[in-house]
């Protein structure tokens, strides 16, 4: 073999093996860029905005119609075995998550709320988490929202002294399959002072990975009207990892580019050795 055909094989496994094992750049699930926003249908009166890297902006101005959502979840796809970026949450493992929110309105009209969960698509259809809702502007109502099969489930939660303002908690149980949600009245907060769980819950449904999200609605729960006027906006920051160990979906464009050109060298390589006779 000459030498020019020996550097050219050592170069090919050379690409083929950095094509395995060079680190690539993954994305972290407590920076919010690399969360993706949904839009649930989209609407010129719902708006949202990364800020920076541990804050985002959801805006609502009515009128919205009913069933109107728009957020941010921690995978590109409408599930996580579609994604091929961010981070989720394995169905085998516990965790327990949070994030602070800040919601403000003028002269709403209507009914708006806002949320954060876990789930295993981005419709929504088998999910569960932290709702806190406002009906024309006033006091906020906190609850627990969840959903099997697209059938929802709410569990009202009488929460005394609520603010606008403060964290949501989600926790999860591998074992007996239960969501907890919770909520604190103090941003930054360790744990909930309030929570409520749904127990059995994610027996229920697909056993699927599980990704998080946040979000704004307008929605009429049969006896609330949409949003018709004003605006609402909530603020979402730091969100938190407090247990568990999300899972990073890793980016391949580069990977594959090094294995594709790393075996067309190999198959260069062998045709001209089968031309050669060598």
């Amino acid at each position: 073999m000459s030498r020019q055909n020996i550097a050219t094989n050592c170069t090919a496994v050379t690409l083929l093996w950095l094509a395995i094992v060079m680190p690539v750049s993954a994305s972290s699930i407590d920076d919010f860029n690399s969360w993706t926003q949904v839009q649930d249908p989209p609407h010129t009166g719902m708006t949202g905005s990364i800020d920076n890297l541990t804050q985002a902006t959801l805006t609502a101005i009515g009128p919205v119609p009913a069933g109107t959502d728009i957020g941010y979840q921690s995978v590109n796809g409408n599930n996580v075995a579609s994604s091929s970026y961010g981070s989720y949450f394995s169905a085998s493992q516990d965790f327990h998550i949070a994030v602070d929110f800040a919601l403000t309105s003028l002269s709403p009209t209507g009914f708006a709320a806002i949320g954060f969960g876990v789930g295993e698509d981005s419709a929504g259809t088998n999910s569960a988490g932290a709702l806190l809702a406002i009906l024309n502007g006033g006091a906020p109502v906190f609850s627990g929202g969840a959903r099997i099969n697209d059938i929802s489930q709410t569990q009202v939660l009488p929460v005394p002294g609520l603010t606008t303002s403060g964290r949501f908690f989600v926790h999860y149980d591998s074992l007996s399959g239960d969501i907890s949600y919770g909520v604190n009245a103090t941003p930054g907060s360790a744990a909930p002072s309030y929570s409520g769980t749904f127990s059995g819950l994610q027996h229920s449904w697909n056993g699927d990975h599980l990704l998080a999200s946040f979000f704004l609605r307008s929605d009429d729960p049969a006896f609330f009207s949409a949003l018709t006027s004003g605006t609402v906006s909530a603020v979402f920051s730091n969100f938190e990892v407090l247990e568990g160990t999300p899972v990073s979906i890793v980016p391949l464009p580069a990977a594959v580019w090094l294995f594709g050109f790393g075996l067309a060298g190999l198959i260069g390589i062998a045709r001209r050795k089968a031309r050669s006779g060598i």
